[in-house]
């Protein structure tokens, strides 16, 4: 079984995930928390710096399969505070971004497209 999972979308994509993951680890696990939280922060912390480090090269990088759950409740949580403050619904948007890490590649008229069906305000 495949350890990890790679990750290959274009520089927007890179910067939102990186974004929303960063914003995570500071919300969910912040400085002085439990040791487990800061272990899964360090964690977190090592896996943005490999993908900072990969993506500044190429337009793919991988990460430890373990951290899927963390990596998608950061995307969630960016959108949630997104949709908060702007009042405009990014489900599409969302759901792209999972499934980028879930393995499925993007690109940017893939983020184009599902920003185009984000239309409306948030519910």
């Amino acid at each position: 079984m495949r350890k990890e999972i790679a990750i290959q979308c274009d520089k927007a994509i890179q910067d939102i995930l990186l974004t929303a993951l960063e914003n995570y680890i500071d919300v969910a696990f912040p400085p002085h928390s439990s040791d487990c939280a800061q272990v899964a922060r360090s964690a977190l912390q090592d896996a943005v710096t490999a993908l900072k480090s990969e993506f500044s090269v190429q337009d793919q990088a991988v990460y430890n399969k373990r951290l899927r759950a963390m990596f998608r409740e950061g995307i969630k949580l960016h959108y949630q505070l997104q949709e908060a403050d702007t009042g405009r619904r990014h489900a599409a948007e969302r759901e792209l971004l999972l499934a980028v890490v879930g393995g499925e590649p993007a690109d940017r008229e893939a983020l184009e497209q599902a920003r185009a069906r984000d239309t409306g305000t948030a519910a």
